[in-house]
């Protein structure tokens, strides 16, 4: 996080001194862990370290709230005309504020939302070379006009625990009348654990709720053949199987109506390509 913060005040420095994109800079970290990272004592001092470039504030949530729930928690706080989301084992390149709020500035492209380009592993969804419109922005560094944000009604918590909300949040953005702009310029890195043949390695909970986030995806955004192929096949594998229990868990919210109501039947924003959400440029 520190290195993080670090970055942040790098690209505040050139701002300033060079593309003079931005005013104001407020830094908010949630805290979702079972007890709280940091004490007051150290947030002082990280306050401190950074006061000439940024306000930082630290909230202690006292629960495991979730990806969506917890950036709509973070966004009640937003006081200036654009949310920036982002992972705190994200390290930010110096020109970041400027490469992201450009396309908000080119009134053709109606942008809703930018996204960052990720290294060492890039998202492999497909985007137009020159505009940069793609499908849906990954929320590991993302940006967002707050009127846009508010409008839409932020991030579906009720749904998505974790994965799938930054998809379903874009497609929320495009219904809206809006674009989704891939920034590959403003580069990030954000950490991933990877194989000795450079492919992912994902945690189990990452497994689970990608599972669990599938079926809703097709539930909610009305891709009712996909996911009556994706559970028969989740309910194919082993009772302790994460993929088993992501099927055990919508046949229950199915019973308990707690399902969202389905939308866009015509599939004018939603793209469901080769198990993907949108066409791919390559596979991992």
């Amino acid at each position: 996080m520190v290195q993080a913060l670090d970055n942040i005040a790098n690209a505040v420095r050139v701002d300033r001194a060079w593309d003079h994109a931005v005013s104001d800079v407020t830094v908010c970290y949630g805290d979702a862990s079972p007890n709280p990272i940091f004490t007051q004592p150290e947030i002082e001092a990280l306050q401190k370290k950074y006061s000439d470039f940024f306000t930082l504030t630290y909230t202690f949530f006292n629960q495991n709230s979730g990806t969506a729930a917890g950036h709509n928690r973070m966004a009640k706080t937003c006081t200036a005309e654009y949310l920036q989301i982002m992972n705190p084992d994200v390290v930010v390149c110096p020109h970041l504020f400027a490469l992201m709020l450009e396309p908000f500035s080119v009134p053709e492209l109606r942008a809703g939302m930018t996204e960052a380009r990720q290294t060492p592993v890039e998202h492999h969804k497909e985007y137009d070379p020159q505009t940069g419109v793609t499908s849906w922005a990954a929320t590991a560094l993302a940006m967002i006009p707050y009127a846009v944000f508010q409008e839409v009604g932020g991030f579906d918590e009720k749904t998505f625990f974790m994965y799938c909300d930054d998809v379903d949040f874009s497609w929320m953005v495009r219904e809206a009348g809006y674009q989704i702009i891939y920034v590959p310029s403003a580069i990030a890195f954000h950490a991933k654990r990877l194989s000795p043949k450079g492919g992912w390695v994902p945690t189990p909970a990452e497994v689970y709720y990608s599972a669990e986030a599938a079926l809703l995806m097709c539930h909610k955004w009305s891709a009712p053949g996909l996911l009556n192929t994706i559970l028969n096949t989740y309910l194919d594998t082993p009772e302790d199987a994460p993929q088993y229990k992501a099927a055990q868990e919508y046949l229950k919210r199915k019973r308990e109506k707690r399902l969202p109501e389905p939308r866009d039947p015509q599939h004018k924003v939603a793209q469901f390509v080769d198990m993907g959400y949108g066409p791919s440029r390559f596979k991992l």
